[in-house]
């Protein structure tokens, strides 16, 4: 095993055996105190300081009183129940084995496009690779991930090879979840891409379980060839099953990985839309490719662009941002300039002269608090909004946004 395993990367083994990936409590709690005090209070057995307790439910914008599933105390007690002192140990010697490890945040090979994710940060990734070093070139603007349904028409498999080949060759890592369908003719396009032309980090696969389970089985010999010329990346231990949820879970990794998450095709209800929903919270661009009106197959990507969630494109170079792709001979127009849909109804929301909380902000937008602080965050990181203690207003700007 290549990379090296500190007293850290232990600890966070043991508290991701404890704490289930996108628990918000278990990342307030390791935001506030180190993840060694984390551990110990966890297995401890005693009730929390209550100035934590406090402190965790501002992070969670919960009420002092609140026996919410998020607050500390019911928290702590779904986390004791898996308590298993030394399985970190025997784990990380099972991937040592197999040629795997472990990456926790702050490690040199960690992608930091994750820390969008906030208090859903994941406390670690487990991964399997022939070459772990090859993770330094998952950056945001080398990473786009490819999704759609599992049981893809002849097109949708044509339509997400010609892209995947094309965005491999313009420098560009493909994420994908290793599912049947378009995730699996996605990883396979860019394998085949790198045996030709090995310039790049051609493809990573995010699972829902264990990397010791290459699910589905059906695929296991397509993750094989992921792990020898690629990365296979999770964010639970080795053996977890993969659960729906998990998968649920396991899609805003995909989306926060990649400065854009396209989908190919989709049904109307198809499971790549969750992975949209991320993009669009994480503030990422996303793009559909329509299909034929009369194809149950796309209607899924045919209500993204017409809800004016995704943009329509018809072509690799449309992706492409400012790069020129080979053999075009020109330089291609960026996605998009535009906010995305719940950035623009909470940046709509918003006044100029008079600061508004955040509760009222979402509410005038009609999402979430959560959905409308993470768009206020983006909008801040873009001088879009200011932050005026606990409130927000719009920034003065000559231009805003167009629409």
């Amino acid at each position: 095993m290549s990379a090296e395993i500190t007293p850290e990367h232990r600890i966070r083994a043991e508290l991701n055996m404890l704490i289930e990936p996108n628990d918000l409590a278990g990342g307030a709690l390791l935001s506030l105190i180190g993840s060694a005090e984390c551990l110990a209070m966890i297995t401890s057995g005693y009730p929390p300081p209550e100035d934590l307790q406090r402190r965790c439910n501002d992070l969670l914008g919960l009420s002092s009183t609140a026996a919410d599933t998020h607050s500390l105390p019911v928290a702590l007690q779904r986390w004791r129940k898996r308590i298993s002192p030394g399985r970190s140990d025997k784990l990380l010697e099972t991937l040592r084995r197999n040629g795997g490890g472990l990456l926790i945040p702050g490690d040199p090979l960690w992608p930091t496009q994750l820390g969008d994710l906030q208090l859903g940060q994941p406390l670690c990734l487990w991964w399997r690779a022939k070459r772990v070093q090859r993770m330094v070139q998952c950056t945001l603007d080398r990473c786009v991930s490819i999704v759609g349904s599992r049981d893809c028409s002849d097109y949708g498999q044509r339509v997400t090879q010609d892209f995947a080949e094309h965005l491999y060759r313009a420098g560009n890592t493909i994420v994908s979840g290793g599912a049947y369908g378009v995730d699996a003719t996605a990883h396979r396009a860019a394998l085949n891409s790198a045996a030709v032309d090995k310039k790049n980090l051609p493809t990573i696969a995010i699972l829902a379980g264990g990397i010791d389970r290459l699910y589905p089985a059906g695929n296991s010999s397509l993750l094989t060839q992921v792990i020898h010329s690629g990365i296979v990346l999770s964010e639970v231990p080795p053996g977890t099953p993969p659960a729906r949820f998990r998968f649920l879970n396991r899609n805003r990794l995909i989306a926060a990985l990649s400065r854009v998450t396209l989908v190919t095709e989709a049904r109307y209800r198809s499971g790549a839309l969750n992975t949209v929903g991320h993009a669009l919270d994480l503030g990422r661009d996303v793009a559909a490719v329509p299909g034929s009106v009369y194809s149950a197959y796309s209607a899924g990507t045919h209500r993204l662009i017409a809800e004016g969630q995704a943009q329509l494109v018809s072509e690799p170079r449309e992706l492409l941002g400012e790069s020129v792709l080979p053999g075009t001979g020109g330089t291609i127009r960026r996605l998009t300039d535009a906010l995305t849909l719940t950035q623009r109804m909470v940046y709509d929301s918003l006044e100029v002269r008079r600061a508004l909380p955040v509760s009222e902000i979402a509410a005038r937008a009609g999402i979430s608090d959560g959905h409308a602080m993470t768009a206020l965050r983006y909008l801040g990181g873009q001088s879009l909004a200011r932050q005026q203690g606990a409130q927000w207003c719009l920034a003065p700007q000559e231009h805003g946004p167009k629409g």
